[in-house]
């Protein structure tokens, strides 16, 4: 970061020591319209720039404010990547839900990282992406809840790995609607039919 950036950030921190909630939300506002209106002609450094400001805004503008954020860049491409990791590691799914489930700025790694240690909430809304490699659907698969599992199998757009495929069909033993769901899919590795063929018996 140039001392520029960084000069820049300190005197928006000593701003927003002296504003308003209420102002403080309608600053970052004015701020992320203004990078959704002209983020395509940015540079990458430009959008840095941006990124690291609309972080320092969105600290202390309170869950509305959040929630608001992550609605506006969930489906942006492009959108600051720090900031939309800070908005997918909240707590809070209404924050991070839009984000784990819509945002491309996240990474396979990203979306594993945060679907081995958050809530079952937040794994159903990363089960729910439009597309989801086998790194990821590996964990959800292991840490998810019967939701979870379900979701994801029917998510057409999710790959699975041999061993993902392998406890699905495990736990489908138990769960004959999850074993219906998985018999549906037609890149179940050939070794596992005879276990499904079981589970659906």
């Amino acid at each position: 970061m140039s001392g520029d950036v960084k000069s820049l950030l300190q005197e928006i921190d000593a701003v927003l020591s002296n504003v308003s909630d209420q102002r403080h939300l309608l600053m970052l506002r004015r701020i992320t319209e203004l990078f959704l209106a002209y983020a395509g002609s940015c540079t990458e450094e430009q959008v840095a720039i941006f990124d690291a400001v609309i972080g320092r805004l969105s600290r202390d503008i309170g869950r509305m404010g959040q929630v608001e954020l992550a609605a506006r860049l969930a489906t942006m491409d492009g959108a600051p990547a720090d900031t939309i990791g800070q908005l997918s590691n909240s707590d809070d799914i209404a924050v991070a839900g839009p984000v784990l489930e819509k945002s491309n700025v996240l990474t396979d790694s990203d979306l594993a990282g945060i679907a081995k240690r958050k809530s079952q909430r937040h794994l159903l809304a990363i089960a729910g992406r439009a597309r989801i490699n086998h790194v990821v659907t590996d964990v959800l698969v292991d840490r998810g809840d019967a939701k979870v599992r379900h979701r994801v199998i029917d998510n057409e757009g999710a790959r699975f790995s041999e061993a993902g495929f392998a406890r699905l069909v495990s736990a489908a033993s138990q769960d004959k609607v999850l074993a219906a769901k998985v018999a549906k899919r037609p890149d179940v590795p050939p070794e596992l039919q005879p276990f499904l063929e079981v589970s659906l018996a």
